[in-house]
């Protein structure tokens, strides 16, 4: 035993002697490697040992990073190709995000939520408003921010989140269920499209929006929503309800987020208006069109 442990001291660079020993000079920089003394585990005798230079350690550390930055990039490109309509949404920025009478708020929350998004935790957000209005637009545009600094972000809407897991079930895509439940709980931002636009949810619907719920509150990342319910609904005992007949889901999701609401009127709607009526869209949003 002593004579393994020996040999094994001596490849990490131990001398036998007490002696203080030649230098050492690194094979990287030429430069003498810093020498020490530390206690042989089974004699006691104080012996000589070679340290790693500066240059050799600031080598590991470098690969090591590298490694790791692969690997985020690796996480990160698997989530992304879970994402909605990815084309669409790398369109979005806040570049070409026309801010309108009613946005304010909502803008200034995600761009907050960008900007201190490493020191905010599972504080998400949940803008909720008119069909239209752009909710979307706002938050993929944020969402397109931090995937640029490295975030590792997924933007679904509920629609396609509860068909793709839908067909695990029936075998009729190649993801699995884990790898798709896996990858909303793993990203650093999921940003939730549409949430609670189905009129009636099924009792394995419920169950899903909860792991997602529960898994990432549990895991300290937020979740960003946008829904299309009106204030009324915001406040009713209706909504409360939907997810569950205490409510507790619905309490857990809104005590997690800053609450929005987008007091935007309908985009679309406003630009066929003005198209019809032959005036600009804020001509016909300033009541012009009256």
């Amino acid at each position: 035993m002593k004579e393994a442990m020996d040999n094994i001291l001596k490849k990490a660079g131990m001398y036998d002697s007490t002696s203080n020993p030649e230098p050492v000079k690194c094979k990287y920089c030429g430069k003498e490697k810093p020498l020490t003394q530390i206690k042989h585990p089974f004699t006691g005798e104080m012996k000589w040992v070679v340290c790693a230079c500066p240059c050799e350690i600031k080598e590991l550390e470098d690969f090591k990073k590298e490694q790791e930055a692969k690997e985020k990039r690796v996480r990160i490109n698997r989530i992304l190709q879970l994402s909605s309509q990815m084309e669409d949404i790398k369109s979005m920025t806040f570049e070409n995000y026309k801010p309108r009478k009613g946005t304010e708020e909502a803008y200034e929350e995600i761009k907050s939520a960008v900007h201190n998004f490493s020191n905010r935790g599972k504080l998400g957000v949940f803008i909720f408003g008119e069909t239209g209005n752009g909710k979307s637009h706002l938050t993929a545009a944020g969402g397109n921010e931090l995937i640029k600094q490295g975030y590792a972000v997924i933007y679904i809407t509920e629609k396609d989140l509860f068909s793709r897991l839908q067909a695990t079930k029936d075998f009729k895509n190649n993801e699995s269920f884990q790898e798709i439940m896996g990858a909303c709980l793993d990203a650093d931002l999921l940003i939730w499209d549409d949430f609670l636009s189905s009129q009636k949810l099924t009792y394995e619907e419920k169950d899903w929006i909860f792991q997602i719920i529960n898994g990432r509150e549990r895991a300290n990342k937020p979740i960003w929503a946008t829904s299309n319910i009106t204030p009324q609904e915001f406040e009713s005992n209706k909504i409360a309800y939907k997810l569950d007949d205490k409510g507790r889901t619905w309490w857990r999701i809104i005590g997690n987020m800053n609450c929005v609401f987008n007091r935007a009127s309908n985009y679309r709607k406003s630009k066929a208006m003005s198209r019809a009526l032959g005036i600009s869209v804020e001509e016909y949003e300033n009541g012009k069109g009256d």
